[in-house]
């Protein structure tokens, strides 16, 4: 059953007999002319950017954003670009982690998607694993808690006090007792190792 909440199991329309890709599409094109263009008072002219944005954001998440290349596809400003970054981010529709001391209007460290079902209809035979394990982590924990990026070999801090490093079902390399290790395809923890699925009861 986790496998198939991180594919379609976030919205609660997932139950409906319709297509469940199309309706995500549907839904987030509302977000953005909703939650962003309506809201934050944007013309109706600059959806395509806006839209263009979250293609080429998604497609390259996690990542930390080139803001001046994604400024040159979309045809705006670098200001511009992080500013729609945020609306994004504020609609719900992606999630920026930044370093300790950081925090907007820099620009982010990384982008997520907001949660792991928004990466599927955009590039569905491309989603990597990884990804979707570090997305996941990313949005049960960001409500109550401070995430940012991790220190050195870990992907997260989290409340400036716990390292987490995100991982598959087989770790490699030495394990660091100051590390919290997030596995994935595990159904039981153990020490210092606990399994993904778990930080779901956080949400």
């Amino acid at each position: 059953y986790f496998q198939d909440y991180l594919h379609h199991g976030f919205y609660p329309f997932f139950l409906e007999k319709r297509n469940f890709s199309e309706n995500l599409i549907k839904t987030m094109n509302m977000m953005m002319e909703v939650d962003i263009l309506f809201i934050k008072q944007i013309e109706l002219t600059y959806l395509p950017k806006v839209r263009k944005l979250l293609y080429l954001l998604a497609v390259n998440a996690p990542s930390a954003p080139n803001v001046s290349q994604l400024s040159k596809e979309i045809q705006t400003s670098r200001a511009t670009v992080v500013n729609y970054i945020k609306y994004l981010k504020d609609a719900r529709l992606i999630n920026m982690l930044y370093p300790v001391d950081e925090e907007f209007p820099k620009k982010p460290a990384m982008v997520y998607m907001h949660n792991t079902n928004l990466m599927y209809p955009i590039r569905p035979a491309q989603v990597e694993e990884q990804a979707v394990r570090e997305t996941f982590f990313y949005n049960t924990l960001h409500k109550d808690n401070r995430l940012n990026k991790g220190e050195k070999n870990t992907h997260f801090l989290v409340n400036q006090k716990y390292n987490f490093k995100i991982e598959s079902e087989n770790i490699r390399g030495r394990i660091n007792p100051d590390i919290y290790y997030t596995i994935d395809r595990t159904e039981i923890g153990r020490e210092n190792k606990i399994p993904l699925w778990l930080f779901g009861f956080l949400y």
